[in-house]
């Protein structure tokens, strides 16, 4: 996609591609899915460029390639566009995240750096920082509490779901819960302290932190 492409014509050409393979043209729920799916991936890109400040209907429909008009006929509300926002953003993030990080390693002592080094790059990306200010947008917008509790549910039964497969000796401990929460909060809070301290300086602490989450990771999983 060169810098001239919008979004949407981006999407739109990989559909068409899918379409003129099954012989067939989109059919209006299949376009109507396009240009939501363009706003949401507009939203992401624009948290990453310009910050929550900037995540404005323009802004989104501009980058999307579509009419404001259009914009505020997918989402009438800025509560119902900033629900949505926030679990495309988060879902997408969990699943890169899945995609790239080798949990399976965790299992062996010498790769547990290299697993927690995976996870620190991935929730320390542009992506993830956009993610948090969604979260931090909270304080100022007390109506995305709830919709953001239910996210976080449905996160953490993913990521359990899959720590269960990975690691069904240890599932049962209740310890075991206990130890994900403990790394998916540190990396939270240094994550959220990246804006403050500056990049360079958290990832210092995050190097003294580290060698402690591995022991106590270790004295569980070697049991």
């Amino acid at each position: 996609m060169n810098g001239h492409d919008t979004i949407i014509d981006h999407v739109n050409g990989e559909t068409t591609a899918i379409a003129a393979t099954s012989g067939r043209p989109r059919t209006r729920a299949e376009q109507r899915a396009i240009t939501r799916r363009a706003l949401l991936d507009a939203t992401a890109e624009c948290l990453v460029q310009d910050g929550y400040a900037g995540l404005t209907t323009r802004n989104v429909a501009d980058r999307a390639g579509v009419a404001q008009s259009t914009f505020m006929h997918y989402f009438p509300t800025r509560d119902a566009f900033l629900i949505e926002a926030v679990e495309h953003v988060a879902l997408r993030l969990l699943d890169d995240a899945l995609d790239h990080i080798d949990v399976r390693a965790l299992r062996t002592p010498r790769h547990r750096e290299k697993v927690l080094d995976q996870a620190w790059r991935e929730f320390s990306s542009p992506e993830a920082l956009a993610a948090a200010q969604l979260w931090a947008a909270v304080w100022t917008e007390p109506e995305l509490a709830e919709p953001l509790r239910r996210l976080e549910q449905r996160l953490d039964s993913i990521i359990a779901a899959a720590a269960s497969t990975l690691f069904p000796d240890q599932s049962e401990d209740p310890r075991f819960p206990a130890l994900l929460d403990l790394a998916i909060s540190l990396i939270r809070g240094l994550v959220d302290a990246i804006p403050v301290w500056g990049r360079d300086a958290v990832d210092v602490r995050w190097q003294a932190i580290k060698p402690i989450v591995i022991e106590a990771a270790g004295r569980l999983l070697d049991e």
